[in-house]
């Protein structure tokens, strides 16, 4: 008899072999369920499938018509529940398991879906999740009201007497969903961040390198602005990004064979030309490593525009007198490892609110490990206890080891040692090259100690393994390498 965990995740999975290749049949037949490939990149949340764990094959596609409630014309993402069982063995191969399938069971689940083949949803993780598991696996049913109001659909409200205008309320979205998803432990963080976008429309998010911040600031944009794409536009400042490339500057181009030169809008432009004419939706301008660039060549006069968005000016290149509307907001992100953000200068941080994302502090303190736990990787929870002993070591805020590097659904002992021994090591030995060289290689070998210990790997790299190729030529030139 098979005991059934309900602490354990609950697996969503697909059964096709291609696009058109339903296994769905033959799984059920067989009392199987598996991927069609070897050591894929599934093979490490396969092999970490119980005996007890609850499965169910999904299939998705997205509906516009003839759906259970009004979806306003907007097509809704659909997951096609097509069996439920218990697994009963896993076979250790990484490519499936053994399970005990219920009559096949075709119900329809919108909204909060998972396109990944293998997908884990741990009910605890949020009230959609919890609603899933039971619609899945209790046959609950799902309710739409609830769901409809998450994603901004049928929420219009009319005031007045019959007759006089209708006035629609937008809806404040559900954020918990978009919570879960970050592995933020709840979503009072992203309630404040939109918050502090309604006041100043400006915000900066800054910290360490892999802690997250550009993954974040598209989420949350892109969650604002209805899932829209279009309302969302990315730009990477760099040493040589100017006024011209981001606002607007005269471009090279061919005019019958001659050289000529033609007057270009640069992406703040489009964003804010984009916005104006959709006044009614939110619009964003994110700007990876703002601090990367030289900020006032780079605004020029829409520095001013930033802290007054009611003014009209005139611009360098135009006659055009111009303004930035209020529906375009503008996250920014900044790597500390880089420029302290004790070296932003006044004029940037009164026109924006800096939000700090570091390993040591909500809402990125514990991401790594809820990670782990929600792709079914618990047993390589020791890599976050190894970024925290790592950052303790290293006690550099502005320069700490953030979650993502290991942020990978298919994370194993093998990928771990190689994130640590190709990027992060390197990157922390760059840290300590104002160290003297004895103390730099005895701070280095006590964190190869601490991911031996943790690992249970005897064969952790050590500063001599990783220090044989020869040092540049002291006149060798790196003009911004990266970063």
């Amino acid at each position: 008899m098979v005991i059934v965990n309900e602490q354990r995740p609950y697996w969503f999975v697909g059964a096709s072999f291609g696009a058109v290749n339903d296994q769905t049949d033959r799984f059920i037949a067989e009392g199987i369920w598996e991927v069609n490939f070897e050591h894929g990149e599934y093979s490490q949340q396969i092999n970490s499938m119980q005996p007890g764990d609850r499965i169910a094959i999904k299939a998705l596609f997205t509906q516009r018509h003839r759906l259970p409630f009004d979806n306003e014309g907007r097509f809704i993402s659909v997951m096609r529940i097509k069996a439920i069982g218990t697994v009963t063995e896993n076979r250790g191969d990484g490519r499936g398991v053994k399970v005990d399938w219920s009559p096949r069971n075709h119900r329809d689940w919108y909204f909060f879906t998972g396109r990944d083949t293998v997908w884990a949803v741990s009910p605890d993780r949020s009230w959609m999740a919890a609603a899933l598991v039971r619609f899945a696996f209790d046959g609950a049913t799902q309710e739409y009201p609830k769901f409809l109001k998450a994603w901004g659909i049928g929420l219009a409200e009319e005031i007045g007497e019959e007759g006089e205008e209708t006035v629609e309320v937008a809806p404040r979205r559900d954020l918990d969903s978009l919570a879960a998803d970050l592995c933020f432990p709840d979503a009072s963080f992203l309630r404040d961040v939109g918050g502090l976008l309604e006041d100043k429309r400006q915000v900066i998010f800054y910290g360490p390198p892999g802690t997250g911040k550009t993954y974040v600031a598209k989420r949350i944009a892109r969650h604002l602005a209805d899932e829209n794409e279009n309302r969302v536009k990315l730009v990477q400042f760099h040493p040589s990004y100017a006024y011209e490339d981001f606002v607007q500057g005269y471009r090279p181009v061919d005019a019958n064979g001659q050289l000529s030169y033609k007057l270009a809008q640069g992406p703040l432009m489009e964003a804010a030309d984009t916005a104006r004419g959709e006044p009614d939706a939110k619009h964003f301008l994110i700007i990876d490593e703002i601090n990367r660039g030289n900020l006032g060549k780079v605004f020029g006069e829409l520095y001013y525009l930033l802290e007054y968005r009611d003014e009209r000016i005139r611009l360098q290149y135009s006659d055009r007198r111009f303004s930035l509307p209020d529906n375009l907001y503008v996250i920014g992100t900044m790597n500390t490892a880089d420029r302290s953000i004790a070296l932003v200068d006044l004029a940037l941080r009164r026109r924006f609110y800096f939000v700090e994302f570091h390993p040591d502090a909500p809402p990125v303190k514990g991401v790594l490990a809820r990670f782990l736990e929600g792709k079914g990787l618990a047993d390589m929870k020791w890599v976050a206890a190894f970024v925290d002993e790592a950052n303790k070591e290293l006690d550099d805020h502005e320069a700490a080891i953030g979650p993502s590097h290991f942020m990978k659904s298919s994370l194993d002992k093998d990928m771990a040692g190689r994130i640590w021994k190709h990027a992060v090591r390197p990157y922390v030995e760059e840290r300590l090259q104002d160290d003297r060289q004895a103390v730099r290689r005895e701070r280095l070998q006590k964190l190869d100690d601490s991911w031996a210990r943790l690992s249970g790997d005897s064969h952790a790299p050590t500063d001599a393994d990783l220090s044989d190729a020869a040092p540049p030529e002291a006149d060798a030139t790196d003009d911004d390498a990266g970063d």
